[in-house]
Formats: structure tokens, sequence, C-alpha cells
């Protein structure tokens, strides 16, 4: 029953954050959903929402624990948590909402914390970080495909993005990752499908990008 009630709820909330159609009506969503986000999308074990240590076990694979991470759209800290198990300790996180932000700074693991608008230019120097993250973010109602090209101007040349999209909204933006090789600002290096919930089949694919321009542009006409 508890499965149910909270697989419900996490519905509902995704639902409407979805329909969002601004950074303000996304908060809104996010900051009602924070006290109960992490049971809802986990399940009463804890155990259905895998993405985040998926996330952060590639993290680990690709870059030393002493990378500057960068976890956009971090939510109540679920990824920045799986990355402090793999010994990193200089990660920052961004969210629109700050009641999600509460729940993350809870756990101790960010370096740096601060609401923000992603679907604006990030705040912070380019080149900044060695890792962008993004779970579960880049899809409607929350992160346009803009928000690529600022992932990759705050990672210096070299760095990575590791983010995933829902496989129904892959092909948009796999599309836009495509322009962005093409534009010699980041390379597609390794995709690969994960569970979203175990429970009901859904799926998302994990996508690690190599940043190769240094100071990329900031957005510009067509994103």
């Amino acid at each position: 029953m508890e499965t149910q009630q909270g697989g419900r709820k996490a519905e509902h909330f995704g639902a409407r954050a979805r329909a969002a159609t601004d950074a303000s009506e996304a908060r809104e969503v996010y900051d009602e959903w924070a006290p109960t986000y992490d049971e809802d999308l986990g399940g009463p074990h804890g155990d259905d929402y895998p993405l985040p240590g998926i996330v952060a076990d590639v993290v680990a694979r690709l870059d030393e624990p002493e990378t500057d991470v960068l976890d956009a759209a971090c939510g109540t800290g679920l990824v920045g948590a799986a990355l402090a198990r793999h010994g990193f300790t200089s990660v920052d996180g961004l969210d629109v909402s700050p009641r999600m932000i509460a729940h993350a700074r809870h756990r101790r693991v960010y370096h740096d914390l601060g609401p923000a608008d992603l679907t604006q230019r990030l705040p912070g120097a380019p080149d900044k970080f060695g890792v962008v993250t993004c779970v579960n973010a880049l899809e409607p109602g929350h992160l346009p495909a803009s928000a690529l090209v600022e992932f990759a101007r705050v990672v210096h040349r070299g760095g990575h993005i590791v983010l995933t999209v829902h496989t129904e909204g892959w092909a948009e933006i796999e599309h836009h990752l495509r322009r962005l090789a093409a534009r010699r600002i980041a390379r597609i290096v390794e995709t690969g499908e994960q569970p979203l919930h175990p429970s009901t089949g859904a799926s998302h694919v994990v996508a690690v990008l190599e940043v190769v321009a240094a100071s990329a542009p900031t957005t510009g006409p067509g994103w």
C-alpha cells in the first residue's frame, strides 16, 4: 500500500512539474513536494530510484574524487550523497526549489548550495568545474536544451557532463547533443539505458559528454 501511495504522489507531482510553464511554477511544485520527495521516488525500501547512484558511479569511473563537481537540479541531494560515498568532497548544488535545497543541506555533503533558475545563465565563472551532473531534469517543465550550452560553459576543457534523459525524450536531446558536437563544444562519449524506477520498468538514457571547447559560448540563436 505504501508503494502504491508513494507511486501515486510521484505521478501527481511529476505531472504537475512537467506542466510547469516557467521557473516560478516549477519552484512551487518542488517546494511542496520536498518533504516526501525521497520516499515517493525511492519507495519504502529506498531502492526504486537508482539513477543518482548510477550517475555517481559513472562520475567516479571517469574522474578523481578531488574534481570540482556541479550537481545541476540537485533536488534533495541524492546525487551529492552518492558522490560522497565515492569520496567526492568538492560538490556544489543548484536547484530552483529552496525547500529542496534545505533538504540537500541537511546531508552535509555539498561544498556550496544555492537556489537558481537553471533555465537562465548559470552563476559562476566559465571553466570552473570538472564535471556537471544533471539527473532527471532535461524534460518538459524543467530545463530546456539550451541548458546544455550553459553546462558546457562552466566545465573546463576535458571535463565531463553526465546527464540522464527519459527514453521517450532522448531523440530530441540527442539532436541537440549532436549540434554541440558539430559546434565543437562537447562530444558524446558514451550512452546507455538504465532503470528510472525498476518497479515500473521506466528507463532513462545516461549520457556522458566530454567538453572539447574552453569557455564554451553562451546560448545563441537556435537554442
